[in-house]
């Protein structure tokens, strides 16, 4: 029984990347994605002066709606996750789908801005988290030798998307209102079932789903184990228990009959011929006794076929079995019944050491997986690009959400507003690409991370210079320059963390890094809104973003020299 209890680890599977194929499917589906989640999201910006002039709400108020959905995307992160793990990408991806759709389309139908916050905030973000992280982790579980052009490519459908969903968004609310032009998007998001289907697993992916569950599955089995050893134990006992008693009954019958014939015999005829009319009488008695023992003779010989019986048909509880008051009250001497008690303690102890031994069982099985998956946790590299991303993920929204409202107090035309959002998400495709290219080669593979600080870098000081430009002619090259780097580090967030966890950590990596970008998301629209608010004008909005971005760049590149200084190797190498 023991051997049958023990649980062996198995090693994981080992995934094959084939770099090809079916990949280039992936990679198409998790383009679209980007299409229908980031992009969208950051064309959300486009719709705040129309909910400013219709709910007459100022720039904080609405801001709060780009936030609570950037927000939720990153939040409920390894929530997709966790779904595209027990699960499968594919069923997480169209599981997004459908949320985010009904998020959109119920936005059209909002009647205050708190409408929109669970709608467009937490619903359509609760889909595109869904959908987002598990098909990026795909596109990482089929490439390895090109990884960083797939994630370019991949991940260029937001700058693509941005190109056509910015002037395309500008005419549909001039055309159909902004609540016409929501209702269309969620039609356009739900295509995201579509990219999920396109989610096809590969075989050790599909052998380590099966592991999981079944180590998710060996709790319940444990347990049931245990408790049917428990059952066993105590009908045992109480069939033991049952003979011994029949056994001391039938002794005593056979010594009260021996005695009752030997005073019989010695008995005058008169005593014999009066003790002859007493027995006459309870003859009925003597009948109805026999019948009561032939029956628990019968319920005997039930119960221990019962016992013999499978131990698949044991669903009862050992507390309730031991609790129960079904047993036959058969008259004891005081030497029996403490015996029977004692051996009933015993058998309470024996259970509840049993109870306690699969609580701990159970357990163990729980907490090595959990360990295993998240073990990169206590690697110090990829802590250090924990706390970059934070400060990245600050200074990162801003721009976005506070661009298309800047150039219109610039001047800027309503239309001329969303072509800069278009030729900043243009040359945001250019820097994914670009970037994911250069990252491939031999020669820069061991500086990714050097290359991703350059981008973050010169995102941030683009954002410093960003207030003092004040027409369209000088908005187009802060567009060119922000999106070009800011599609650079997009395509880089995911290559560097590969480069830092294994493959098969990767979907919970990826799930605690846009995790981590949840707070700042939401906290970054709302401060800048207020600074704004209360300073009447966008620089000090701008330039805490361009610094943040910078800090993030900085701090990087601090540790990696340190360590490098201190252990004569560099750090995520």
């Amino acid at each position: 029984m023991k051997r049958g209890l023990e649980m062996t680890e198995k090693k994981p599977h080992s995934v094959a990347t084939p770099d090809g194929g079916w990949g280039w499917m992936i990679v198409a589906g998790c383009f679209l994605t980007t299409v229908c989640t980031r992009a969208v999201t950051r064309c959300v910006s486009i719709f705040f002066v129309e909910f400013q002039s219709y709910f007459s709400r100022d720039y904080s108020a609405t801001a709060w709606i780009h936030s609570l959905l950037d927000c939720t995307t990153m939040l409920c992160a390894p929530l997709g996750s966790y779904i595209g793990n027990r699960l499968s990408s594919r069923t997480a991806v169209m599981i997004g789908g459908l949320l985010s759709s009904a998020g959109l389309v119920l936005s059209s139908l909002a009647t205050s801005v708190e409408f929109l916050y669970l709608t467009l905030g937490v619903l359509t973000g609760l889909g595109f988290a869904l959908s987002y992280t598990p098909a990026i982790a795909m596109v990482g579980s089929y490439f390895s030798e090109r990884k960083a052009l797939a994630y370019g490519i991949a991940m260029s459908g937001s700058g693509i998307g941005t190109f056509i969903l910015a002037p395309a968004v500008q005419l549909l609310i001039e055309f159909f209102s902004w609540r016409g032009a929501l209702l269309i998007l969620g039609g356009l998001v739900s295509h995201l079932c579509v990219c999920g289907a396109l989610m096809r697993p590969l075989e050790g992916q599909r052998g380590r789903q099966k592991e999981m569950d079944l180590e998710g599955n060996k709790k319940v089995d444990l347990l049931n184990v245990k408790l049917a050893d428990g059952v066993l134990n105590v009908e045992l006992c109480a069939q033991e228990q049952r003979s011994v008693e029949i056994k001391h009954m039938d002794t005593d019958k056979m010594m009260k009959d021996r005695g009752g014939k030997e005073q019989a015999d010695n008995m005058p005829w008169d005593g014999k011929e009066q003790m002859e009319e007493d027995k006459s009488g309870p003859s009925d008695a003597k009948h109805t006794h026999s019948d009561e023992e032939l029956n628990h003779r019968q319920d005997l010989s039930e119960d221990s076929e019962t016992v013999n019986g499978s131990a698949d048909e044991w669903n009862i509880s050992v507390p309730a079995l031991i609790q129960s008051d079904d047993l036959p009250a058969i008259p004891e001497s005081k030497s029996e019944a403490n015996a029977n008690h004692t051996a009933l303690a015993q058998s309470k102890v024996v259970n509840t050491n049993i109870l306690k031994e699969s609580r701990e069982n159970v357990w163990s099985v729980i907490r090595k997986p959990v360990l295993r998956e998240y073990s990169f946790l206590l690697i110090p590299d990829f802590l250090l690009l924990l706390v970059s991303f934070l400060f990245l993920a600050y200074g990162c929204s801003v721009p976005f959400v506070y661009l298309v409202p800047y150039s219109l107090s610039a001047g800027v035309s309503p239309q001329q507003a969303a072509l800069l959002m278009s030729i900043l998400g243009v040359s945001g495709i250019v820097g994914t690409i670009t970037f994911g290219w250069i990252a491939d080669r031999k020669c820069l593979r061991p500086y990714r991370v050097v290359s991703y600080m350059l981008a973050v870098g010169s995102e941030g000081l683009s954002c410093l210079f960003l207030p003092l430009l004040s027409g369209f002619s000088l908005l187009v090259p802060f567009s060119l320059i922000y999106g070009y780097f800011d599609g650079a580090y997009v395509a880089l967030i995911p290559v560097v963390t590969s480069d830092t966890v294994s493959s098969t950590q990767l979907t919970s990596a990826l799930g605690v890094v846009y995790f981590l970008h949840a707070i700042p998301y939401l906290i970054s629209p709302p401060i800048g809104g207020w600074l704004v608010d209360q300073t009447g004008s966008y620089t000090s909005t701008f330039f805490l973003s361009g610094v943040s971005l910078i800090c993030s760049a900085v701090i990087l590149a601090a540790v990696r020299v340190i360590i490098r200084c201190t252990r004569g190797s560099s750090c995520l190498n």
